[in-house]
């Protein structure tokens, strides 16, 4: 990878880890001794992004359910989570068919939640980084904003899958992308669980 590449790279992670992590985490990776450690590697992946909304008057408790939910899912499928906010989620997985399984078992699980879900396979930037003790990593590039395009495109309720994806003339979706990588090493498989463990310093959390 190119100084110059690594140089833009470092700046996406910068913006994103500022705006959706805890300051203290970007304090101790951009000015402490673990910013030589970060690495990016390119891995062709799937994204599943979801955006939800909770109906007006809806008990708190069918969002921590949803939240429960989307938990237990992106354990179960092998997924790795990045922060979410009302509802909102962006899980990367190395296996298609492993991230629409967990789309689809979202979308019903989901109960007063209304869903729209985007899933997307493409070539995508991981940035792995070390913080408070623990390896983590989240996608980078342009690959997470197209999951956002795709799922804006879906009725709410519903599910939109790309065609790199889905094989139409099959009916399922494609095979595992990339069957000699390595299903993302030892990093933790929730990334918002960063953002959630260090108390009230939290700031603007979005995917």
């Amino acid at each position: 990878m190119e100084t110059m590449d690594r140089a833009l790279l470092l700046e996406a992670l910068s913006d994103k880890v500022l705006h959706q992590l805890p300051q203290s985490v970007w304090k101790e990776l951009f000015l402490g001794a673990d910013s030589e450690g970060i690495r990016f590697e390119e891995r062709h992946l799937t994204l599943v992004y979801v955006d939800g909304d909770a109906p007006a008057g809806a008990p708190g408790s069918a969002t921590e359910r949803f939240y429960q939910e989307l938990q237990r899912l992106n354990v179960r499928h092998n997924g790795r989570l990045d922060p979410y906010v009302n509802a909102t989620a962006l899980a990367t997985f190395e296996n298609p068919g492993a991230a629409v399984r967990m789309a689809m078992e979202l979308h019903v699980a989901a109960g007063d939640v209304a869903l729209r879900i985007g899933v997307v396979t493409g070539v995508c930037t991981l940035a792995y980084f070390r913080a408070q003790g623990r390896l983590w990593c989240t996608p980078l590039g342009k690959l997470p904003a197209r999951a956002a395009e795709v799922t804006a495109s879906a009725s709410l309720g519903g599910i939109v899958i790309s065609p790199e994806t889905y094989d139409p003339n099959e009916r399922r979706p494609r095979g595992h992308a990339d069957a000699s990588a390595s299903d993302f090493e030892d990093s933790e498989l929730d990334l918002s669980t960063l953002a959630l463990a260090t108390g009230p310093d939290l700031i603007d959390i979005r995917c």
